[in-house]
């Protein structure tokens, strides 16, 4: 680590901090986290997802799939890396993380609406009485699925009016876009290009930090705008994999009898000093999500206990709207 924690400033006087909500793999300990990431009393000791509690922490288990080939599993460390993206972009901000995904990055659409319809009961309950449930402002969605058959009114069915709720109730919603370089809608992030009532939903494809489009990145007409999703710093578990240095120098004593210390190559799966660089849209979503949760505290100055979905709802499409005009 070279630099300090991002600051978070001073502690509001009598509203709130803006609060960002992250459906993912969960968030491992580092430091960066420790006093941002935030657990809310309806959900300690209670899966958001109930199949979720049946396999193992990804952010404290690496290796879970395959855990003989010494290799980390494809989004182990995903949800602690997606928080710190959102720890950079809005230092301010509270973070809830929940866990829905398993190191392999799959969840059923039946349990990605399960896990959906939790948080948005929470925060429906908070709009008549905040201390009974949960104010989110931004919610982050880095995942997604494709559908066999878009052209059927009866796809969205299910995952749709879940999404319309918590709009409805003043929170702003940020998908990933995709990394399959196609323009063949993913959902949930499709969804950004049908209108719908309240705080806006948008689709958000990744750049590269030259400006340019990533080749990884999915496009279309649905794709509201592209943020920095390629080569991205962020926080990571201190996770430690199978593979080795491309060249090592074990440590040796020369001739002379003096100690020459041991040198080789960086070991492209350590993460023991407890970053790492990573791209895709996954991380474009979060980067948004966290300039949009630093627009609206902006805005507000402090954020209001109590939601007035109407006014959250107008701000969080006004803010969206001037950084897409960017």
């Amino acid at each position: 680590m070279l630099l300090p924690s991002p600051d978070r400033g001073p502690d509001p006087h009598e509203g709130r901090r803006a609060a960002v909500g992250i459906l993912d793999s969960g968030c491992g300990e580092h430091p960066w986290l420790t006093t941002v990431v935030r657990d809310h009393p309806n959900l300690v000791g209670t899966p958001v997802c109930p199949e979720s509690a049946l396999v193992r922490d990804p952010e404290v288990h690496p290796d879970q799939h395959g855990p003989l080939d010494g290799m980390l599993d494809a989004v182990s460390g995903h949800g602690t890396f997606i928080a710190g993206v959102v720890r950079q972009s809005a230092p301010t901000a509270d973070v809830y993380s929940w866990r829905v995904v398993a190191s392999d990055g799959a969840i059923s659409e039946s349990e990605l609406v399960a896990a959906l319809a939790h948080v948005a009961d929470l925060v429906h309950a908070n709009v008549d009485d905040p201390t009974a449930g949960l104010r989110l402002d931004v919610l982050s969605l880095s995942l997604g699925y494709y559908h066999e058959s878009p052209e059927d009114p009866a796809h969205d069915a299910m995952l749709r009016p879940v999404l319309h709720a918590l709009a409805a109730d003043g929170v702003a919603i940020v998908c990933s876009a995709g990394n399959e370089s196609t323009d063949r809608p993913l959902f949930p992030a499709a969804f950004a290009a049908v209108p719908s009532p309240g705080a806006p939903v948008l689709a958000v494809g990744a750049r590269n930090p030259n400006g340019t489009v990533a080749l990884f990145s999915n496009t279309g007409d649905w794709v509201s705008c592209y943020a920095l999703g390629a080569s991205v710093v962020s926080t990571s578990p201190p996770f430690e994999g199978g593979l080795q240095p491309l060249a090592r120098i074990p440590e040796t004593v020369d001739a002379d009898g003096r100690l020459r210390e041991c040198r080789e190559t960086v070991d492209p799966d350590s993460y023991v000093g407890g970053f790492a660089v990573w791209s895709g849209t996954s991380f474009a979503a979060p980067h948004l999500a966290g300039l949009l949760a630093t627009g609206l505290a902006a805005a507000h100055g402090e954020l209001p206990r109590h939601t007035d979905t109407d006014k959250a709802s107008a701000t969080a499409a006004q803010v969206a709207a001037q950084l897409l005009d960017r």
